[in-house]
């Protein structure tokens, strides 16, 4: 499985997962100078920038580990560009397929 079509699963299944818990695709992919959001999402007249991390296995480290200061900043500065008035929650999640099945974990950042 290449990374393109590993990254575009996991989006997927992410995508999947937040609308059955209530939540509205605003973009996907939002790219500015800034940094980027693999999803801009709105609940409750909350805006939710999301990070999806797809991985098969262990072999390289977590995924949760290339999540740096850095990347977050990144994030934040992409959540300002899309809507600077807005209330936002940063959120990374990690999608792991093993077996046919994926086991997703999230993390939320609560600094926005």
């Amino acid at each position: 499985m290449s990374k393109k079509y590993l990254g575009y699963l996991g989006e997927k299944i992410a995508l999947k997962y937040y609308q059955q818990n209530g939540f509205v695709l605003l973009k996907k992919n939002y790219l500015t100078r800034a940094g980027e959001l693999d999803l801009v999402l709105k609940k409750n007249k909350v805006f939710y920038g999301i990070e999806v991390k797809t991985r098969t296995s262990y072999q390289y480290g977590f995924a949760e580990e290339m999540i740096n200061a850095h990347k977050i900043m990144k994030m934040k500065k992409a959540c300002h560009s899309f809507s600077a008035t807005a209330d936002w929650r940063l959120e990374i999640i990690i999608i792991y397929l093993q077996n046919k099945q994926a086991k997703i974990k999230i993390f939320p950042i609560n600094d926005c």
